[in-house]
């Protein structure tokens, strides 16, 4: 450390005192000085000595000078209103306390490449953490202009704080690089960024314990991110995430996404083992350009496991054209890793131009959405939501709005979907020739207590289509009274169960009589609105006359509107015959 002279001072206390150069020093003249954390105003404070702050000296010496005292002192240093040219990062070691006043403005004047070791303030040595560091504002920090490349602060270590400061202009680089344990990071805005994919606004890389709180992030990459390093090549890269939270944060991605959590190898060959686990996202908003929400594991053996979003929303109205997806839950074709256990409670995007939702990949289990609302997109994209080759995906509570061409809900088009639930939800605008629930490929499904809705006009709308590549799909209680269609379900299925639906009568039962001289009779049996076709097992016949018993009559024929009841000869008298069709027999 160069020689200098710092002030230390109590607010509120005109006198100044002179400290001795060296950090020993300085740390023995304030042995009770409080650990470093929020500024009082009673608490001892440092002062730079030797910086200009006119924005075209140098001050960088001075402040790592001063950033050095604190980190020995245990005294905040404290930076007053002036500009403050760094031509070099500024190291932040152990127990250092910034704190920027207003008007204090830290300006980088050099570019750099995207990473760790080039950031703008920074840990002395990735190698070993920079626990207990604060910052604190309301000054600001940021770079002249977008061609000063890199990240702006990236820090390894425990209990930091980051609180109440701006930063403002970056490019080619995270503003906010973090990982350790017990990080907080409180009010902090970031703005001013390059809108351009790599500058993006907090990424959490790795470790327990974090909270951000009403941050506002406007970035032109990923706003609000848990995301571990997937470069090999870079420091500190496959550490994995637990217990992270976002809660009440704010902002914009130009370029990009705004909530993500990913797993994702980036550089080199070969693959990660990391996980994200028991991280959430509360009470968030914002605006996407490429997608509003991702959750991502493409890469590592390990996984995403129980991320939730409760109370968020994305605008993606913003958004190009571009038959993507607005809310993407995705594993590699290859990948061994997985998704598990991911929910989203009252989260929904607003005005998508894109396919709303898109789950697709192996190993992807126990999504749960509740309380949300699937809009059409405005784009050019016929379908609303997709869910492909999962397990355990449940629709609670939700609404699914349609629109002309845009299709609700289509599950399983490319690889068998297991144990679908779709509980208490509301399709509706359904279009003419539309389905509100595609069942291509399913192996276990419910839809239960859900209602279908026509839009206005539609005569062809239709609640479900089961395929016969589909198999164990129950319909209980559901409410079609909202669609004028006859057959508001389509089933090709061979073991569809279909009970107390209200619109589709699931069940009929008649008499009907063969006349003297005839060997068949045609009875409809009022049950095409169900949509299924009855087989043999669901149609009774009882012989109700004593020449009906003794005839030797039998079932044939049956359709979706009718069956005949045919005897081997004709008869000499009438024969008269009860019937009884009852779709949930199995």
């Amino acid at each position: 450390m160069h020689r200098r002279t710092f002030v230390l001072g109590l607010a509120g206390v005109g006198a100044a005192a002179s400290l001795p150069t060296a950090p020993a020093a300085a740390a023995a003249a304030l042995a009770t000085a409080p650990a470093a954390g929020a500024r009082t105003s009673a608490a001892p404070a440092l002062l730079p000595v030797g910086a200009v702050g006119d924005g075209v000296a140098d001050d960088t010496q001075a402040l790592q000078d001063l950033l050095d005292a604190s980190a020995a002192s245990g005294a905040a240093a404290v930076v007053p209103a002036g500009t403050y040219r760094c031509t070099r990062s500024l190291l932040l070691s152990s127990g250092t306390a910034l704190h920027l006043e207003g008007g204090a403005h830290l300006l980088k004047d050099w570019a750099a490449r995207p990473g760790l070791v080039n950031a703008f303030l920074r840990n002395v040595d990735f190698g070993t953490r920079s626990d207990r560091v604060s910052i604190t504002g309301p000054g600001t920090i940021g770079a002249v202009d977008h061609s000063r490349t890199g990240v702006v602060l990236a820090l390894y270590g425990d209990d930091v704080r980051l609180r109440d400061f701006t930063i403002d202009t970056y490019a080619g680089g995270q503003a906010i690089l973090f990982a350790g344990d017990r990080g907080r990071i409180d009010a902090v805005t970031i703005r001013g960024s390059a809108p351009a994919f790599g500058t993006g606004g907090i990424r959490m890389f790795g470790g327990e314990d974090f909270v951000a709180t009403g941050c506002h992030v406007e970035s032109g990459d990923d706003c609000l991110q848990f995301v571990p390093i997937g470069d090999p090549t870079a420091v500190l890269h496959d550490l994995s995430i637990r217990r992270g939270s976002y809660v009440a944060c704010t902002g914009a991605s130009s370029a990009s996404r705004f909530m993500v959590a990913s797993l994702e190898w980036t550089s080199g060959e070969g693959g990660m083992t990391s996980s994200v686990t028991d991280c959430s996202f509360v009470a968030c908003h914002g605006s996407g350009a490429d997608r509003g929400i991702v959750v991502k594991n493409t890469h590592s053996s390990g996984a995403i496991e129980r991320v939730s979003f409760v109370d968020c929303s994305v605008d993606m109205a913003g958004a190009s054209d571009a038959d993507t997806q607005e809310i993407r839950i995705q594993t590699g074709a290859t990948s061994t890793g997985a998704i598990r256990d991911v929910s989203f409670t009252r989260t929904s995007i607003t005005r998508p131009v894109n396919a709303t939702l898109r789950i697709g990949g192996p190993n992807i289990s126990g999504v749960t959405f509740d309380g949300c609302t699937f809009t059409a997109p405005s784009g050019a994209g016929a379908t609303i939501a997709v869910v492909d080759a999962a397990d355990r995906v449940t629709f609670r509570r939700c609404t699914v709005a349609a629109a002309p061409g845009k299709r609700p809900l289509t599950v399983g088009p490319v690889t068998q979907v297991t144990d679908l639930l779709v509980d208490g939800c509301r399709f509706t605008e359904i279009p003419d020739g539309v389905w509100g629930i595609n069942l291509v490929a399913v192996d276990g499904a419910r839809i239960v207590g859900t209602s279908f809705a026509a839009a206005a006009g539609s005569t062809t709308a239709r609640a479900v289509r089961i395929t016969a590549a589909s198999r164990r799909v129950v319909l209980v209680d559901d409410d079609l009274t909202g669609l004028t269609n006859r057959t508001p379900v389509t089933d090709a299925a061979p073991d569809t169960v279909l009970r107390g639906n209200v619109g589709a009568s699931t069940e009929a039962a008649g008499t009907a009589t063969i006349p003297p001289g005839a060997t068949s009779v045609t009875v409809p049996h009022g049950l095409a609105g169900s949509g299924r076709v009855p087989g043999p097992s669901h149609v009774g016949v009882m012989p109700v006359s004593g020449s009906a018993a003794t005839s030797g009559w039998f079932v044939t024929a049956i359709t979706a509107t009718s069956f005949r009841i045919a005897v081997p000869t004709p008869l000499g008298q009438p024969a008269e015959l009860a019937w009884r069709v009852d779709l949930t027999r199995r």
